[in-house]
């Protein structure tokens, strides 16, 4: 949602591929393609012979396919199944999981379920194989531990689209209060690696020294109160919190256990990331373009 994606190539362009293109099996990338790149990179992760996940390994279509299964899918399944696969509730379910589309060889078990659809989808000519074709090529960039799939064609995406200098200006109004290009934020563009894990980093707050999550029911290291019912107050960060148990960590560093039963006693504990949450909420618009104008003037800071 808040990564601005560029056209996957010119050739995606086309709208319309004649049929004869689809008349046979869709025809092999060239080498490098079928078992480098993504899947390359995922060598022994999977089956296939050590070559990655089958989805992974196996060769994509050409690219006047993917053009047409692309058009396709984009006409009768992104509303509900969403450009990624990701799905768009409440209308539509992932596809990223879907039996149906992980066992699909050309398109024949993509056809059929569309026949049965409860809004029944009739494609015809090379359509089934193309969409086939196209879903395959979206699932063979699915990262790991459950990231969001790639493009199609493994490129990256560029998300350095914005304007610096509106940047600087949307900066100085709604950050410098807590933030500064010349102490926290000094040279942070060469802090990370690239410009998305510096987007990510500023809009979730987590470009400073600080680090949150882990145990504790997602609130390790969040600063918290807790008010004895016989009034006293202990105030640390949380080194654990459920249900039975609280332990804080101390000004002094010494650590406090402190039993819980219900609501008693009361545990107050204070997001340290919600100033940036309420901020990325007031920066969302259709074009994401104060997030684009702030990313692209931090990535002048280095």
């Amino acid at each position: 949602m808040l990564i601005r994606t560029t056209p996957i190539a010119a050739a995606l362009a086309v709208v319309f591929i004649p049929g004869s293109l689809l008349a046979q099996p869709p025809s092999a990338p060239p080498p490098a393609q079928a078992a480098g790149g993504r899947a390359g990179g995922r060598a022994g992760r999977g089956g296939g012979g050590g070559r990655g996940f089958p989805q992974q390994s196996r060769p994509l279509a050409s690219m006047e396919v993917l053009a047409r299964g692309k058009a396709v899918f984009e006409t009768n399944c992104a509303r509900c199944h969403g450009a990624d696969l990701r799905g768009n509730p409440p209308d539509g379910h992932s596809l990223l999981h879907s039996i149906v589309a992980l066992d699909d060889k050309h398109g024949e078990l993509i056809a059929d379920a569309l026949a049965k659809h409860e809004a029944p989808i009739t494609l015809s000519g090379g359509d089934p194989v193309a969409v086939g074709e196209y879903i395959h090529s979206i699932l063979a960039t699915v990262g790991g531990q459950g990231s969001p799939p790639g493009r199609p064609d493994g490129s990256d995406l560029n998300i350095l689209v914005g304007d610096p200098m509106a940047g600087q200006a949307y900066f100085a109004k709604a950050c410098a209060g807590c933030h500064s290009v010349t102490g926290d934020l000094k040279a942070i563009a060469g802090k990370y690696a690239d410009t998305r894990a510096l987007q990510n980093g500023w809009l979730q707050g987590t470009s400073g020294p600080a680090r949150f999550g882990g145990r504790g029911g997602g609130t390790t290291g969040f600063p918290a109160t807790v008010t004895m019912p016989d009034g006293r107050k202990f105030e640390g960060k949380i080194v654990r919190k459920d249900d039975f148990l609280i332990v804080l960590t101390l000004a002094d560093g010494t650590r406090k256990s402190i039993a819980r039963n219900g609501d008693v006693p009361k545990v107050e504990v204070r997001d340290p990331n919600e100033a940036h949450k309420k901020m990325a909420l007031a920066i969302d618009d259709p074009e994401n373009k104060h997030l684009h104008d702030i990313t692209a003037y931090l990535a002048t800071l280095k």
